[in-house]
């Protein structure tokens, strides 16, 4: 299998994978503690496995800061979106965005390009998952949301930048994981007390099955950037947002839709055109 098509196979398990963990935590009744129990089940696992990898170097480090204080940024923005819209009007930004975001940005500091049809491809995925925003009059919501948006794209760049200059990308993933994975928790607990122990005690399993599948789709989604240019990864990535969409159908009851069938089908057309690309 070449470099290009196993990249293409670890982002689309990693897009089933994102999207498997984030209908854990959009299921629970108590959102902040079920974030908080994922990301405490990544900081386990990851300093579990701090014994098999080696101090990164000064760089990978300064990325790996750089990474964390945007991915804190964005998750400031995202609670802020959600507390002024719903979810058809914020993820669809939030998700569709990122990839034409990334093609500038790898440009401009990873000097990668797409050739023409590369890019029409991505462009084509990126409308097909902004056809799912629904449009209202309050501005706070999408305002918010693109800001998540630039955020997504901008740690995609950076790690991307960090995993190629690591040593392997199990050693970026697990010191990455241990720093971004302490504040949720450590925030939850103040803000929900003795509560928090009784959410995890209730669903301590689910929990486990998010932060393996958080963990994962991430360790994965690093491997396929050293091996493909990152704007096709950033690209491919965000079909996570019709998987959810099927894990919601099936789940949750939600109707597929019209809006949602076409936005699958012009999703897909997008990763033919990037895989025509190559």
């Amino acid at each position: 299998m070449s470099d290009a098509n196993l990249a293409t196979l670890l982002v689309l398990i990693s897009a089933f994978m994102h999207a498997s963990w984030n209908a854990v935590v959009k299921s629970s009744s108590d959102r902040l503690s079920s974030m908080a129990m994922v990301d405490a089940v990544a900081f386990v696992l990851a300093l579990a496995l701090l014994p098999f990898v080696d101090l990164p170097s000064l760089e990978v480090w300064v990325v790996i800061g750089l990474s964390i204080v945007v991915n804190l940024f964005y998750r400031y923005f995202l609670i802020r979106a959600y507390a002024f819209g719903d979810f058809g009007q914020v993820y669809p930004l939030v998700r569709g965005l990122p990839p034409l975001l990334v093609v500038v940005f790898a440009a401009a500091w990873l000097g990668e390009s797409l050739p023409a049809l590369g890019i029409l491809g991505v462009v084509v995925l990126s409308l097909g998952v902004l056809s799912l925003l629904h449009v209202t009059q309050n501005w706070q919501a999408p305002r918010n949301a693109l800001a998540a948006g630039v955020c997504v794209a901008l740690y995609t760049v950076i790690d991307a930048h960090g995993v190629r200059n690591s040593e392997s990308v199990l050693q970026y993933l697990v010191y990455f994981t241990l720093l971004l994975s302490m504040p949720i928790p450590l925030f939850a607990a103040w803000r929900r007390g003795p509560a928090l122990g009784q959410h995890v005690r209730r669903h301590w399993r689910m929990s486990v099955f998010g932060g393996l599948t958080y963990c994962a789709a991430y360790a994965l989604v690093l491997w396929a950037m050293t091996l493909e240019n990152v704007a096709k990864i950033a690209a491919l990535r965000e079909s996570s947002v019709i998987i959810g969409a099927v894990i919601a159908t099936l789940l949750f009851k939600e109707p597929f839709g019209h809006r949602r069938l076409i936005a699958a089908v012009t999703v897909t057309l997008g990763i033919i055109l990037i895989k025509c690309a190559a």
